[in-house]
């Protein structure tokens, strides 16, 4: 199965996008912060629902990939997939952990230690979703809308309890903390719905010939996620007008899911059908993707430069200037050192690590339980 630019696209509009966001956060003065509401209006839940959509994308493409390999090698055992598969979910919430113990000691609050960041959503996602790719499609679909109701209902539960030390306020601090960023019960329908149409990209993908592929892309993902997409738009942005300008609410959440679906499937048929010759736009955003995880956790350092000083004009002077920096970096790093400065990449290879010792630990007890026997 060839590699699905779109997947490398869209997760790479997503690093570029929060990092925007993030710049107007830091640095754009009060008096324009309208200019900062705007962007998070439209765009908040997008980006990171659009990374936890990619996360499960690629969980299933990941998990696929490997079972085709292991039946092609006539193998029946498929522990060493699952093994690798959460060692790279646990090698992701150590990193998200220590960057929450960072962010706690140097604003001097322990409550920062459990944090929904984009990196531990992400990582909890990925163990609680593992069990679930085994599971039918439908039966994802069905539970990923379920989560999603039964998260609200159990936020109007818990909300009066939040900053309590009692039992319900410990549940709303686990579940919630905070609700203005990431909370696993109203992102992981996210992560749920992308294994859904990662899935089906696989399916399609495995297809050799291009013709029968472009027709069952057209019809059995394009056209329905595309319809879907708009669908959810339209509901989302009608429903309780003008809510889906509000972080986490149902209206933005259907709005996000919408775009989102809307998006990636342009960007699918875009790239299937060679609408448009996009390879340098490709490569901006494969940069971005495959550093994904070590521009996020090392963006920060970006902080401090015009924290609360730039105007509305200036601002795209210094957004500007900023990326072009940033991405000259990134294409140094990327042909000087390659993986070395991919956290992603570093992150596959302790995982292939860890799982070879243990099959080498496995068969070593085996043979000693063999000889033991005769």
């Amino acid at each position: 199965m060839k590699r699905i630019k779109s997947i490398d696209t869209l997760r790479g509009w997503c690093i570029v996008t929060m990092i925007f966001g993030h710049m107007l956060s830091w640095w754009v003065r009060l008096e324009d912060r309208w200019l900062t509401s705007v962007f998070h209006s439209y765009l908040g839940d997008i980006i990171a629902g659009g990374l936890l959509f990619v996360s499960g994308l690629s969980a299933i493409i990941f998990i696929r990939r490997r079972l085709i390999k292991v039946e092609a090698s006539n193998e029946i055992n498929i522990e060493p997939i699952r093994n690798e598969y959460l060692f790279r979910a646990l090698c992701i919430l150590i990193l998200a952990l220590i960057f929450n113990v960072g962010t706690a000691i140097g604003t001097l609050d322990p409550l920062y230690i459990w944090r929904w960041f984009i990196p531990l959503t992400m990582a909890v996602s990925l163990i609680l979703g593992y069990p679930l790719l085994k599971t039918p499609k439908w039966f994802r679909i069905l539970l990923a809308v379920i989560i999603w109701i039964f998260h609200y209902y159990i936020l109007s539960i818990l909300l009066p309890y939040q900053g309590r030390f009692n039992i319900f306020g410990i549940i709303y601090y686990i579940l919630y903390n905070p609700i203005g960023l990431h909370p696993i019960l109203n992102y992981f329908s996210f992560f749920i719905i992308g294994t859904v149409i990662g899935e089906v990209i696989f399916e399609i993908y495995s297809k050799n010939d291009q013709n029968d592929r472009r027709r069952i892309l057209k019809n059995k993902l394009f056209l329905p996620t595309l319809t879907i997409g708009l669908i959810l738009i339209l509901v989302g942005v009608l429903f309780f007008f003008p809510n889906f300008l509000h972080h986490g609410t149902p209206s933005s959440m259907l709005y996000s899911i919408g775009v989102l679906l809307t998006f990636f499937s342009i960007l699918l048929i875009l790239e299937e059908f060679e609408v448009i010759r996009v390879e340098k736009s490709y490569r901006f955003f494969y940069f971005y993707s495959y550093y994904s995880l070590t521009i996020f956790f090392s963006h920060y350092i970006i902080y401090f430069i015009f924290l609360n000083q730039l105007n509305a004009f200036n601002f795209w002077i210094a957004f500007f200037g900023t990326f072009i920096l940033l991405t000259l970096l990134i294409r140094f790093a990327y042909k000087k050192y390659e993986t070395r400065c991919s956290l992603k990449a570093q992150i596959g290879r302790i995982s292939m690590v860890l799982v070879t010792r243990l099959e080498v630990n496995k068969k070593k007890k085996d043979r000693i339980l063999l000889q033991n026997k005769t």
